[in-house]
């Protein structure tokens, strides 16, 4: 096993391993750290993980969840939807945090050029926060099994 982690990245190795199970398949934190030779958890543990995962995705067409506590699980093709929604929604938090915190700035206590700047960020801001809110509606109701436009829903009359 040393010469194949000598040869290649540990992140390769994994991602190959996992290639080989299939959809809905579970490993463990400790088969992971039994085959790229890390402890778990740790820092250079979590980061092979991503590495692993980014090169399961673009060359293999698999991602993982990872079960709290326990490992990782391969998704179903029919998921890969609702977990592309997960990281979404997360995104779009982050983004409400931004705004909030421009929402909050301390204006009275700015340099002339400051607040031109904040006015100039806060704009943009404010068009984006909409846009956001709209697709995050938007993408929320698309995801759901009985969206009103999937072609299973449309009656002709």
């Amino acid at each position: 096993m040393d010469e194949i982690i000598e040869n290649r990245k540990k992140s390769e190795v994994l991602a190959e391993k996992i290639n080989e199970l299939s959809y809905g398949d579970f490993i463990s934190h400790e088969e992971i750290a039994s085959l790229i030779e890390e402890d778990y958890p740790s820092n250079k543990y979590t980061s092979t993980i991503a590495k692993a995962k980014k090169l399961l995705l673009k060359k293999h067409n698999k991602t993982l969840e990872c079960v709290i506590g326990d490992g990782y699980r391969i998704i179903r093709p029919g998921d890969f939807v609702q977990q592309s929604l997960k990281h979404y929604k997360r995104g779009f938090n982050e983004m409400g945090k931004g705004y909030d915190i421009l929402e909050h700035a301390p204006i009275k206590d700015m340099s002339k050029e400051e607040i031109e700047t904040y006015r100039r960020v806060h704009d943009r801001a404010i068009t984006l926060q909409a846009a956001m809110k709209g697709a995050s509606v938007e993408l929320k109701t698309l995801g759901e099994k009985k969206h009103p436009m999937a072609l299973e829903n449309i009656r002709n009359n």
